[in-house]
């Protein structure tokens, strides 16, 4: 688990940090420390020059959403209940079929109709 640093400001840059001393040699430092990595990275980039390149897999972590979901792929989209808003409809129908446009143009009776409900 490799951190990359490059630094194009000052190809052959020292820097003490808490952790420990880093030497760029040819622009390039890499470390297997995070709390080195850390510090790094907390330098003020524009005075240092010091960019972080490429950062290790920080292990398995939870995809985006509403945290209910398995997280082993795209869920189904359920469709909102009837008495659910124009609004809700619209965007139900958009996630369903991103491609089709001028949905916003239909009512809300025409939304469940083409989109229908499994209630």
């Amino acid at each position: 688990m490799t951190y990359e640093f490059r630094n194009d400001k000052y190809q052959q840059l020292q820097v003490h940090c808490p952790s420990g001393k880093v030497r760029f040699v040819d622009g390039r430092f890499e470390t297997d420390d995070k709390a080195l990595a850390d510090e790094l990275g907390a330098l003020d980039a524009d005075f240092y020059g010091v960019q972080l390149v490429n950062a290790p897999d920080e292990g398995e972590q939870d995809p985006p959403g509403d945290g209910e979901g398995s997280g082993n792929g795209p869920e189904e989209i359920k469709p909102p209940a009837r008495s659910a808003s124009k609004a809700e409809w619209l965007t139900y129908a958009q996630a369903v079929d991103p491609e089709t446009g001028g949905l916003d143009e239909l009512t809300k009776d025409q939304l469940i109709e083409q989109y229908g409900s499994t209630e």
